[in-house]
């Protein structure tokens, strides 16, 4: 995930709801596409901290001036990692280092991308914000 540098707007409770309740699966039984959340397929979540996702050239150079800077981002992020494994189940939920460079190895399996803009994600509790996040 990557994380805007703007205002904090849209907080970790409604990017948690967000994460685990997208319908992104199949239902296996109707065969309807995305029609499952990750609690109803009971897999596993895993959250990786990535300010790259926020990079633009400048030039031949990239340049990371939108990206939440990290004193900011480290507690959003350890904040929304906490979130998620409360909600659901703590032992399915796995993070990475932040700020680590890291070798993840995974399957793909589509490949599906989202881009979860929350300046368009309006809740009862904080209105329409002006954030986004990557994931």
């Amino acid at each position: 995930m990557g994380r805007r540098y703007q205002r904090l707007g849209m907080g970790c409770l409604c990017l948690c709801r967000k994460i685990l309740n997208m319908r992104l699966f199949q239902n296996e039984k109707t065969g309807k596409p995305w029609d499952q959340n990750v609690m109803q397929k009971n897999y596993e979540v895993l959250l990786v901290s990535q300010f790259t996702l926020y990079g633009v050239l400048k030039g031949n150079k990239p340049d990371f001036h939108v990206a939440m800077p990290p004193q900011l981002a480290k507690p959003f992020y350890e904040s929304l990692v906490q979130r998620v494994r409360k909600a659901y189940k703590p032992d399915a939920v796995k993070d990475g280092v932040f700020g680590a460079m890291m070798q993840v190895h995974l399957v793909n399996d589509g490949p599906v991308t989202m881009n979860l803009d929350s300046r368009k994600v309006s809740t009862p509790e904080s209105g329409t914000q002006d954030d986004s996040l990557k994931m």
